[in-house]
């Protein structure tokens, strides 16, 4: 799944560089449009594990596309890599680890609509 992003003033530090937090929030929405495009509560995937290289700076006013592919699905977590591109360049990348979880936030098997994305387009 891909979405198309501006770096917006309130993404920026003090330099006017997109601030280091945004990559996880960005990457975050992304992951939530496709939960919620399966139907899945994006609230049952919390966080294990984020990690992120940056490689180039995002600057205020700049458009980039942030790519989120699912890596892996275990038996309870899945595995997400993701990218931001703009004009061919990778500007940072990362990878996030999610648990699927029940109300009482116990882990529980993921659900079969996600496991079938593993190595499919994702829209």
């Amino acid at each position: 799944m891909s979405k198309n992003i501006r770096v917006e003033w309130v993404d920026v530090d003090g330099g006017g560089a997109a601030h280091h937090s945004m990559a996880s929030i960005w990457a975050e929405r992304v992951e939530h449009s496709l939960l919620r495009e399966l139907q899945l509560p994006p609230d049952r995937f919390p966080r294990r594990r984020v990690e992120v290289d940056f490689h180039r700076a995002l600057r205020f006013g700049d458009c980039f596309t942030l790519s989120l592919e699912i890596a892996q699905v275990g038996a309870t977590s899945v595995v997400y890599l993701w990218f931001a591109r703009m004009c061919g360049e990778v500007y940072f990348s990362g990878c996030t680890v999610t648990v699927f979880v029940d109300d009482e936030g116990r882990s529980r098997t993921v659900p079969d609509a996600l496991r079938s994305k593993v190595g499919s387009p994702l829209t």
